[in-house]
């Protein structure tokens, strides 16, 4: 009898509902398409499937923060329902909800006691993805879908959006602010109550107060690296800390590296160099008590020097609260700083088969020569190597072939030093061949290749040309004189 009784009250319930089911024609191809309903219960055993909205109810006040709603009592709003078959079976059906029409569909949460596919107890929270209601009216409409989706039911509920102001109208926690002196009017949205609110307040005052309704005491630190460590930025670099803040409350955590602006940014991560952490709480992957981040070289925004790291804690709801952190750290590398510039210039100095190319290196700044400077290079394709000397120079003779030629002369470098960028160069000169003596006695192309290193030679030449003439009048003197 207690049985019969439930189901015809059930059966009440939903024909006072704004669309009961109907199987659905082939030709209705739109879910928002309005269903009408017989007025009388016997619809119920043909169609044997129903769905209502249990909270909010109609006309119920939601408040409203960014993309954050919450009911009268400051509970995070959550739509609650349930649906009814007359076989007992809603394990092969979903629901799922839509507000003001924004389209797709939302699945919800089933809830009912054969677990998350019974769907004869449901509710969805809302999130930052799907967050669609606004100041003013807004419709929420469920939706039951059974037998592969031939059969379909709907609910709908009007609420009404209000811009939340920091109070909630039957908020037990505002009974605990005026025990401190504080009105509701004169708590903003975002404000955070100071650490000693909770400790005033009584157990039996937190134990009435809803879970979902927690005391905004929040707080964050950063516990690695410390304040003043020394950081090697060429390797990893592993961040954590903790926070602090109600169990119920929906926050994160997020890190910016470096001294660029904008670190302190809007909330937004496309807006800021802040980058969401790790959590590592012990209630999974949303509890941000303990937290991590890895920093990875090249994949940060550090440099050598004094820097920050800044940690974030930014929880949204019920009230939305923002807490930093940071420690000063000074990092360094091992690779090498940025190179430096260096001049090279060519020049031709010397006559006849005794030409050479001067080419000097120096500091771009400071014009101080570049001793052991590595160079590299051509005359006309003969190649030639070598470093430069204490006055940053290095001389090369040009080949005689290429004077002999008369061709022009063109000549390339290439000039490399420990912390300074490689500098290439070229420049051409006009060839003109030797201009030989009749008396001058013929010399190897060797002999003039470089007169410094073959003095000897030359001055054994000459003293063998003058004992030679001596000799042919007669003198015979031996030469060099002891």
């Amino acid at each position: 009898m207690l049985i019969f009784t439930t189901f015809v009250f059930l059966g009440g319930l939903l024909s006072g509902a704004s669309a009961q089911i109907l199987p659905q024609n082939n030709n209705q191809n739109s879910d928002s398409t309005s269903i009408t309903a017989p007025s009388s219960t016997p619809s119920l055993v043909k169609n044997p499937y129903g769905i209502r909205n249990t909270d909010p109810t109609n006309g119920a006040q939601v408040f409203i923060n960014g993309t954050d709603y919450f009911d009268s009592t400051g509970k995070r709003l959550s739509v609650e329902g349930f649906s009814v078959s007359n076989s007992g079976n809603l394990t092969n059906c979903d629901v799922s909800i839509v507000t003001n029409s924004i389209f797709p569909y939302q699945n919800v949460n089933g809830t009912g006691p054969l677990g998350v596919k019974d769907f004869s107890k449901w509710n969805y929270k809302f999130n930052s993805d799907y967050a669609n209601l606004h100041e003013g009216s807004n419709k929420i409409t469920s939706k039951l879908a059974c037998e592969g989706g031939t059969a379909k039911a709907y609910y709908s509920v009007n609420v009404t959006g209000t811009k939340f102001n920091g109070t909630f109208p039957t908020s037990s926690a505002n009974l605990a602010l005026a025990n401190e002196g504080i009105t509701g009017n004169s708590l903003p949205p975002s404000s955070n109550i100071a650490g000693n609110f909770q400790s005033n307040l009584s157990s039996s005052d937190i134990n009435s107060s809803s879970e979902d309704l927690a005391l905004p005491v929040t707080g964050i630190e950063i516990a690695s690296p410390s304040n003043g460590e020394t950081i090697d930025i060429d390797k990893p670099i592993n961040i954590n800390g903790s926070s602090e803040y109600p169990t119920n409350y929906d926050c994160e955590v997020l890190v910016a590296d470096g001294n660029t602006a904008g670190v302190i940014a809007p909330t937004s991560a496309n807006h800021s160099n802040f980058k969401k952490t790790k959590p590592g709480g012990i209630n999974g992957t949303s509890d941000f008590r303990s937290w991590s981040m890895v920093l990875e070289p090249g994949f940060n925004n550090l440099k050598n020097g004094s820097q920050s790291l800044t940690a974030k804690l930014q929880c949204y709801s019920p009230l939305s609260s923002v807490k930093f952190a940071k420690v000063n750290i000074v990092t360094n590398t091992s690779k090498p700083l940025e190179l430096k510039a260096m001049d090279v210039s060519i020049d031709k100095t010397g006559q006849g088969t005794n030409q050479k190319i001067i080419i000097g290196v120096n500091d771009a700044s400071t014009n101080d020569p570049l001793v052991g400077s590595a160079i590299t290079g051509s005359i006309n394709n003969n190649p030639f190597s070598g470093t430069s000397d204490s006055l940053g120079k290095y001389r090369v003779t040009i080949p005689s072939s290429v004077i002999d030629s008369g061709a022009t002369i063109n000549v390339s470098v290439s000039a490399s030093a420990d912390g300074y960028k490689i500098k290439k160069t070229s420049t051409t000169f006009e060839g003109s061949p030797a201009v030989t003596d009749e008396t001058t006695p013929p010399t190897s192309d060797t002999d003039n290749r470089d007169v410094t290193n073959n003095e000897e030679d030359l001055a054994d030449k000459i003293f063998d040309d003058v004992q030679k003439q001596l000799s042919e009048q007669g003198i015979n003197i031996p030469l060099p004189f002891g």
